[in-house]
């Protein structure tokens, strides 16, 4: 996936697991070629760490973007480490990535 552009991108995907109005995505695709980054860190999720039925939806929801993203010519890298960062940077190394783009996290609080 990817134009003419010689930019090397990685698009980190972090809870924001859609092809779709997925404005990280978009970018990098008209910079370049893209490497779609999936990377969860157990050790980093502390009292977060999901729940049984949760990591079932996140296993689903990440089949279904790895099914998008090749229907679009990309592939879906998945990483399980403990270091969100050694993993980026491993990342950006093996492909020589000029860059790395992601989409903002929301934080629900209150009600």
């Amino acid at each position: 996936m990817g134009s003419s552009g010689d930019c090397k991108t990685i698009v980190w995907f972090r809870r924001d697991l859609r092809i779709e109005d997925n404005p990280a995505l978009s970018a990098a695709a008209r910079d370049g070629s893209v490497l779609a980054v999936f990377i969860w860190c157990p050790k980093e999720e502390q009292q977060f760490y999901p729940g049984r039925v949760s990591r079932w939806w996140l296993k689903q929801s990440l089949i279904q973007l790895g099914q998008s993203l090749k229907s679009i010519g990309a592939d879906l890298v998945l990483m399980k480490t403990q270091s969100t960062v050694s993993a980026l940077i491993e990342c950006i190394t093996a492909v020589g990535a000029t860059k790395v783009v992601f989409n903002q996290l929301y934080v629900k609080r209150g009600f």
